[in-house]
C-alpha cells in the first residue's frame, strides 16, 4: 500500500513507520523518514509527508545522500592490514559476469523486510537490480516480493527482471497469476514465450519441458476438448510456455483428436519443442498407419533437435 492523500498519521504510521524527524508550523505538520534505496553502494532517499489537520495533503521523495559502507579488511599478510578509505562500487554484471546464489531463507527474510521499508516503485525496481547482479530467487521468493509492490506496470517489470534468474520456472506461473488483469497475464505470458524462443537441446540457456502432472493435464484436457472453436484451442496450446510442457502419452490424446493425417502431423509439430520424454516418440508415430508417414515425422524430430528445422 502506498500513502495516499487525505490518510490519517495512523495509516501512514503503518506503512512507513515511525518519522525519523517531525516538524511543526501552525496547523501543518511534516514527517520525515530516511529509506536505503540502494543495498549495495548505500544510497539513500528521503520521503517528507506533509499533513494539515492530522492528513496527508502532499508526499515528497528526494534522493539523499550517500551512506558510504566501509568495505572489509584486505590481509594481504599475516602481518600486514591494509584497510581501503575510499568506498569501491562492485563492477556492473556485464562488465565482471559473477557467480550467483540463491537466497536462503534466513537471507531472504532479512531482505524482504528491507525491500518493505522501500516505498517509491522506481526505488523497489533499483533495489532489485542490484540484488539480482549476486542473487537467484525461487517462484515463490519472486511471488513474495511482488506482493510488496503496488500497480501491474511495477509488478511486470519486476516480473521480468527476476524471471532468467528464477530457479525454478516451471513454478513461475503462480507468480503471474498475481496479476490482476488477464490482460497483464497473457503479456507476461508472451514475454515468458518470446524469452524461451525457439530453443534447442544445446542452445545456451535451454531449459528442458517438465510435463504436467496427471491432474493438471486432465484439467486442460478437459477444458481443450470442451473448446468448440480451432482458435480457442490453438491459443490454449500457446499458453503452455516453457519450461511447462507434456508427455508423449498426454500428447497422444491431443493428436487423436485431430481427424486428418495431415492436422495430426501439424499437431505433432506444434506440440514437439513442450515435450519432456522424447525418448517415448514412438507413442506419436504409432498414430500413423504406413511407415513413410512415421518416417517423416521420425525425421522432422531429428532434424529439429539438430537445429536444421
Amino acid at each position: 500500500m502506498e500513502v495516499q492523500q487525505g490518510m490519517s498519521r495512523q495509516n501512514v504510521e503503518k506503512i512507513l513507520g515511525k518519522p525519523d524527524y517531525r516538524r511543526f508550523d501552525g496547523g501543518g505538520e511534516e514527517w520525515e523518514y530516511h529509506r536505503i534505496s540502494s543495498v549495495l553502494y548505500g544510497n539513500s532517499i528521503k520521503i517528507i509527508v506533509y499533513f494539515a489537520d492530522g492528513r496527508v495533503t502532499g508526499m515528497d521523495t528526494f534522493n539523499g545522500d550517500e551512506i558510504l559502507l566501509p568495505p572489509p579488511p584486505v590481509v594481504m599478510s599475516p602481518s600486514v592490514v591494509v584497510t581501503n578509505t575510499d568506498p569501491v562500487r562492485p563492477p556492473r554484471y556485464e562488465e565482471s559476469p559473477r557467480r550467483r546464489t540463491l537466497m536462503m531463507r534466513d537471507e531472504f527474510d532479512r531482505f524482504l523486510s528491507d525491500f518493505r521499508m522501500v516505498i517509491m516503485s522506481d526505488e523497489q525496481i533499483k533495489y532489485i537490480d542490484d540484488v539480482l547482479l549476486d542473487c537467484n530467487f525461487t517462484s515463490a521468493q519472486c511471488g513474495k516480493i511482488i506482493d510488496q509492490i503496488s500497480g501491474s506496470d511495477a509488478q511486470m517489470t519486476v516480473m521480468k527482471r527476476m524471471y532468467p534468474q528464477i530457479v525454478d520456472k516451471e513454478n513461475f506461473a503462480s507468480v503471474v497469476n498475481k496479476l490482476f488483469s488477464s490482460f497483464d497475464r497473457d503479456k507476461m505470458k508472451e514475454y515468458i514465450q518470446a524469452y524461451h524462443g525457439d530453443q534447442r537441446p544445446g542452445d545456451v540457456g535451454y531449459v528442458r519441458p517438465r510435463a504436467m502432472s496427471s491432474a493438471d493435464f486432465d484439467r486442460f484436457f478437459n477444458e481443450y476438448r470442451g473448446k468448440s472453436f480451432e482458435s480457442d484451442r490453438t491459443r490454449m496450446l500457446d499458453e503452455v510456455v516453457p519450461p511447462s510442457g507434456f508427455t508423449c502419452a498426454q500428447c497422444r490424446k491431443l493428436v487423436d483428436m485431430c481427424t486428418f493425417q495431415t492436422d495430426k502431423k501439424n499437431m505433432i509439430k506444434k506440440l514437439y519443442p513442450k515435450i519432456a520424454d522424447k525418448k517415448n516418440f514412438s507413442i506419436l508415430t504409432d498414430v500413423f498407419t504406413f511407415e513413410m508417414d512415421k518416417r517423416e515425422m521420425r525425421e522432422f524430430a531429428e532434424s529439429y533437435d539438430s537445429g536444421r528445422n
